[in-house]
């Protein structure tokens, strides 16, 4: 298995299959053996039967959270790449093979998408989060943490599956984002960035993110983690 594809999922029938769809297409046009484990975190709707129809694994997730679902794909993930991106078909599965063929060229341990130095479509982003959220964040993690990234709270990554083993993740909630940088970070393990382009959330519902809670929560991580430790 080359490549495990990931994906949270909580009540996302609108787009799942179109995701799932795109991770499949991906591995024929790289001519690899992939899978795609689709999350379920608890969804109410047919979210988890659509998965299946396209031909991806689904697990249940029973602990609650955007962090606790990743790590549960990333516990029965067998490829020997992992990429995660959110359901809602915001992030753009056709570019697997531009992460693929980075982490290859560059031998990083990660690569992480950019939103900032990619495009972003009308709609996809508030303008709270580009101009205010992200660039803050972002700035204190490359000052804390010495990482040189333009967009620490893209949600589309792909890892070495060997380099995820070794680090110890415990976060449930969306602030699992920032604890994985810091993580890679802090052993040392080589980050690279991709420029992508990011879409409005296909779901035309409001999405799972609390934007003041959790930026509150990935500051609290960013600050905890660095001098208190």
């Amino acid at each position: 298995m080359k490549i495990s594809v990931v994906i949270p999922c909580l009540n996302e029938e609108k787009t799942i299959s179109t995701c799932v769809k795109k991770c499949v297409d991906s591995f024929s046009k790289l001519q690899i053996e992939g899978e795609v484990i689709v999350v379920d975190n608890g969804s109410s709707d047919n979210s988890a039967s659509l998965a299946q129809r396209e031909g991806a694994k689904v697990i249940s997730c029973v602990e609650k959270g955007y962090g606790s679902a990743i790590r549960c794909g990333f516990e029965v993930a067998q490829g020997e790449y992992v990429l995660m991106a959110d359901a809602d078909n915001s992030y753009d599965f056709n570019a697997i093979p531009d992460f693929y063929n980075e982490i290859i060229k560059t031998n990083s341990d990660m690569v992480i998408g950019s939103r900032l130095k990619g495009r972003i479509h009308k709609g996809a982003m508030p303008f709270l989060h580009r101009y205010l959220g992200t660039p803050v964040l972002t700035l204190i993690l490359n000052i804390l943490y010495g990482t040189k990234i333009s967009d620490s709270q893209c949600g589309m990554r792909m890892f070495k599956k060997d380099s995820l083993t070794k680090i110890e993740f415990k976060m449930p909630g969306m602030e699992f984002a920032s604890e994985l940088l810091i993580g890679f970070s802090q052993a040392k393990m080589k980050i690279s960035e991709i420029p992508i382009e990011f879409f409005k959330d296909g779901r035309g519902r409001k999405g799972h993110l609390r934007p003041w809670a959790d930026g509150k929560r990935h500051l609290s991580l960013l600050l905890i983690e660095r001098f208190f430790a």
